[in-house]
């Protein structure tokens, strides 16, 4: 297209036109002159388009309006008045990505999709959310999204409610979650940073209606916009649609949304705070250290690509010295670090867990001495060779899984956009590559040490100490605070409250308009792809061994996995395999120190790892497949450097150093904790899914059987580490077999030979024994577990397996999925409920569950499960309403993969025995459901719900309360 700079289309002043060579785009810089917008289009041949508008958005407190605002837009608007349009589109669009994103500083409203007119249709909704939401004239959505007064009767006590605020209750109950929000705050006490954007639970219910609608007339106009383009598209016509349809009826004003900047510290800041931990719950070494630091601005890009090498040379690799200085001083179980440049100024933390206030001197001593010492003597050079090798891969395979590319690259590039910066200027790497390449010979990177770190008085030391009696002395507060306000009140204002808050559930509970759902765009039955993507795959034989070719065009990289079957291994030994997933490839070689062995991986490769997965058979519940699986992705000429590091790593990994294995151990049970509260939905779902299938059982052995496991291991150390070597010596030969070896190789055409003969002399090396195969005692049992952490939410699993019961998957299941997930469960677990998320699954395995996510409930979820069936056998919808939830679930799987993830899913289904006939059949019982199969799929969901399977982790008020539902009852760190 040849377009002018300078010259108007459609409204918009095309400012500037370059060329993104690492990314293969052009880019067009453009202002709407009349609005006031800013808008940048990144033109490439990618059909998975992206549209976002991001706003400027500059907390004042700590009410979390920013991000009350940012759900509330998305419940109706002028053009499409539904009480929740983004579900709609959810249900009802072929989306490859549909959100809305709240940040410290800024507010991102992004869509993806492949196809043309959904793009359109996704485009529209949104830009009419943000721009004219119902928020601004319906209470009831504040008091939906944020807070309100919860209220029965005259006599019953007065609560709080609301989505975000039991979402921020959640967030907050984790301490690394605490920790990062209290690290920012510090920092930057005397600029926006020092609110808590997402919301405090304390502050949220200062938040009044009129400052709700005050914060989006700020901040929600054109003037403060950022709207970005990308992919394959009709760039003229996307920007006539945007002038006509919306900027065209606002005027240019000016806003301010400034960020200032902090002023430096003249001297570091000592400063101490708590986190909860739950009642009863060890509380000794579990304090965390940390050292932060302000540096630069986001805008200086060479400096932010330093610093991301420092941080995984200094902190992040198995040879980083100052990790393995902090560890080897015994300061703590776990060095963990973050540097955040998705902020004005950014910031770098070193931290410690597993801690004692105490140890604040030496942790600062070692600190300081390490990095003194490495700025005297210089960074390895091989160390940082490697962390820049690792940076560099990263940046050219821009492999995101499911995330879009084109939505990557747009929060990578708002961290200059928003600032007033370069709008391009993160997308072009790779002369700021070669200044930090050139840094590294110079000796700049001592020097930047030196700077930010040594001799950086922005900075602070944070000390975050357990306490039992924060989530007690908070409920307290919290119950005389509503208390009071109760006893203030006149009975008028009661049951005015008891008025609104029963107006408020009517409107949750009351059906859209039909002519009101019909507004929202649809696309039709016929915009589907009726067949399903093929498998990519073919057999293939190397060395008398099979192997599985996936000729997809990688850019020049090789994803290789090799799945060692591991049936052999008996009942007894199964928590050493998840053990030495941990171990392996972290420790000394005969030929490599433990720190030598992580820069060449590094440095030759893009990574790889060790991880026992288990597969099971199609159709078959009782079948388990477990391996010991080796990934690796790699520059396909480098392929021969990678299959001599697997060679050493597999004949001469040495596990003889206590030293080493305790601090590797140490750092597992660290990981373990810091994930339980991060992820309560999927401990809980592992958990329930061991009741029901042996694959399940099997893999719950590197669950919460693992973390009992390891802390025995470090409670014992010295026994367990003899047991240990004894197991290692036992199952390590017979891991690394080619007997039953699977070999899956993701790589172009005409790569394969190469990666092949890079492969065959490890093939031909291993030992071919055979092993006869070992049960594992299994007999399907319900535990019904109900965990106790410091969570001041819950986190809900209920489920069966219906094979067990009668019943056959279908493909309806994944329609019933859809509408489960955004319209029962919606309604009644997050509306009604005011739970952040709720979510339902019917495997291919039989396992089923419901799950709900940061819940203020327990038995009320519970109850809304059972319940499910009776919804079930009178759904009852339109036609219309019919096709929307089989669009949503054919989007939902119709996900673009890439490379690796294509390879994987086709392997994954050869060792399943799933074929393409299987896949088909799926997608042809989706496309022709009808709302007879919903129905009829009631009598199975009743019949796994009467089993009474559950699995709770939560806080210890509301498990306690429904301690009949449990079994057992358990504090879980």
């Amino acid at each position: 297209m040849n377009l002018q700079e300078k010259n108007i289309y459609c409204g918009f002043r095309l400012d500037k036109i370059s060329h993104i060579s690492e990314i293969s785009s052009n880019a067009y810089e453009f202002y709407h002159e009349k609005s006031g917008a800013k808008l940048l289009f990144i033109e490439n041949n990618d059909d998975n388009k992206v549209f976002s508008i991001t706003f400027r958005t500059t907390p004042t407190d700590d009410t979390g309006v920013a991000h009350i605002v940012e759900h509330s837009t998305l419940c109706g608007s002028r053009k499409f008045p539904t009480k929740e349009p983004f579900v709609e589109l959810v249900k009802g669009s072929l989306n490859t990505f549909l959100n809305a994103m709240t940040f410290p500083d800024k507010t991102m409203y992004p869509i993806a999709s492949r196809n043309e007119k959904d793009f359109r249709n996704l485009m529209d909704v949104y830009l009419d959310a943000v721009f004219y939401p119902n928020m601004r004239t319906t209470p009831e959505i504040l008091m939906q999204e944020g807070w309100h007064y919860e209220i029965d009767n005259v006599d019953a006590p007065l609560a709080y409610s609301g989505v975000v605020y039991n979402e921020m209750k959640g967030a907050l109950s984790s301490p690394d979650g605490l920790l990062e929000r209290k690290i920012l705050n510090n920092l930057y006490p005397d600029t926006t940073y020092q609110y808590e954007s997402g919301g405090d639970p304390v502050a949220i219910p200062d938040l009044t209606q009129e400052m709700f609608i005050d914060f989006h007339s700020r901040y929600y106009h054109p003037a403060n916009s950022y709207i970005y383009l990308y992919g394959d598209m009709d760039m003229m016509s996307t920007l006539s649609f945007l002038d006509e349809e919306y900027l065209s009826n606002f005027n240019k004003i000016e806003i301010d949304s400034h960020i200032d900047v902090q002023k430096p510290f003249t001297a570091r800041k000592l400063i101490k705070d708590i986190y909860p931990i739950a009642p009863g719950e060890a509380k000794e070494n579990k304090t965390f250290l940390s050292m932060n630091y302000s540096i630069a601005t986001s805008l200086e890009k060479e400096k932010m690509l330093a610093f991301t090498v420092l941080e995984h040379a200094l902190l992040k690799s198995e040879a980083a010295p100052l990790r393995n200085a902090l560890i080897k001083a015994g300061l703590g179980s776990d060095v963990i670090s973050s540097f955040d440049n998705g902020i004005l100024q950014p910031m770098f933390s070193i931290i410690v867990n597993g801690s004692e206030a105490n140890k604040v001197d030496e942790f600062t001593k070692v600190v300081t001495d390490t990095l003194n010492d490495i700025v005297k003597n210089g960074i390895d050079d091989e160390l940082l060779q490697a962390s820049i090798n690792s940076m560099e891969f990263k940046l050219r395979e821009a492999d995101f899984g499911q995330y879009p590319k084109g939505l990557i690259y747009n929060i990578n590039l708002m961290n200059s956009w928003l600032y007033d910066g370069d709008a391009t200027v993160y997308l072009h790497y790779e002369e700021a590559l070669k200044t930090v390449k050139q840094w590294a010979k110079e000796g700049k990177f001592e020097a930047l040490i030196q700077e930010y770190l040594l001799d950086n008085t922005h900075s602070h030391i944070l000390i975050l100490e357990p306490d039992e009696n924060v989530i007690t002395k908070q409920e307290k507060d919290l119950a005389d605070k509503l208390a009071q306000k109760k006893a203030s009140m006149s009975k008028e204002d009661i049951e005015k409250i008891i008025a609104d808050t029963q107006k408020l559930k009517e409107r949750q509970r009351s059906v859209d308009k039909p002519e009101d759902l019909e507004k929202i765009p649809l696309l039709k039955i016929e915009d589907i792809t009726k067949q399903c993507d093929k498998l990519i795959i073919a057999e293939d034989e190397i060395a008398d061994t099979k192997v599985l070719r996936h000729d997809i065009d990688t850019n020049g990289i090789c994803y290789l996995r090799m799945l060692f079957d591991i049936s052999n291994i008996a009942y007894e030994d199964i928590n050493y395999l998840f053990l030495l997933e941990e171990f392996i490839g972290r420790t000394a070689t005969k030929n490599y120190t433990y720190e030598a062995l992580a820069n060449a991986v590094n440095l030759h490769t893009g990574g790889m790892r060790f991880a026992v997965a288990t597969y099971d058979k199609e159709g078959d519940v009782d079948s388990y497949m477990p391996k010991f699986v080796f990934k690796a992705k790699v520059l396909v000429d480098k392929m021969p450097e990678l299959i001599k590091l697997l060679q050493e790593i597999i004949f001469n990994s040495s596990f003889t150093s206590k030293e080493r294995i305790k601090d590797l151990a140490m750092q597992c049970r660290s990981d373990f904790e810091m994930s339980i509260l991060r992820s309560g939905h999927q401990l809980v779902l592992d958990e329930l899914m061991a009741y029901f299938t042996p694959k399940e059982r099997y893999d719950n052995f590197g669950d919460l059987k693992f973390y009992a496991f390891i802390k025995n291991f470090l409670n014992d150390f010295d026994n367990e580490f003899n047991k240990m070597q004894t197991a290692f010596a036992k199952i390590l030969p017979m891991i690394f077999n080619k007997a039953n070896l699977l070999t899956s190789i993701t790589v172009s055409k005409n790569d394969y030979k190469k990666v092949i003969s890079a492969i065959k002399p490890l093939l031909e090396v291993l030992p071919n024994e055979t092993y006869p195969k070992q049960e594992i005692p299994f007999a399907v049992e319900k535990k019904n577990e109900g965990f106790i952490t410091s969570s001041q939410v819950q986190y809900v699993a209920k489920g069966a397996n219906f094979i067990r019961l009668g019943y056959k998957y279908t493909g309806a299941m994944k329609v019933l999925e859809t509408i489960m997930r955004y319209e029962y469960l919606w309604t009644n677990i997050r509306v009604l409920g005011g739970a952040y998320g709720a979510f339902v699954k019917f495997r291919r395995d039989g396992n089923m569950y419901f799950g709900s996510y940061r819940d203020p409930n327990l038995v009320e979820t519970l109850n809304v499960y059972d319940k499910t069936a009776e919804f079930l056998r009178n759904f009852n919808v339109s036609d219309r309403e019919m096709t929307k939830y089989i669009i949503g679930t054919i989007s939902n799987i119709d996900m673009p993969l890439t490379p690796a993830l294509k390879g994987e899913l086709a392997s994954s289904a050869y060792i399943a025995e799933m074929t393409d006939e299987m896949r088909q059949q799926q997608r042809d019982e989706i496309l022709a459901t009808t709302q007879e199969d919903i129905r009829a799929l009631a009598d199975l969901v009743d019949a796994c719900m009467k089993e009474n399977a559950i699995c709770v982790l939560g806080g210890s008020n509301k498990v306690n309360e429904a301690k009949d539902v449990f079994k057992t009852v358990t504090i879980i760190l």
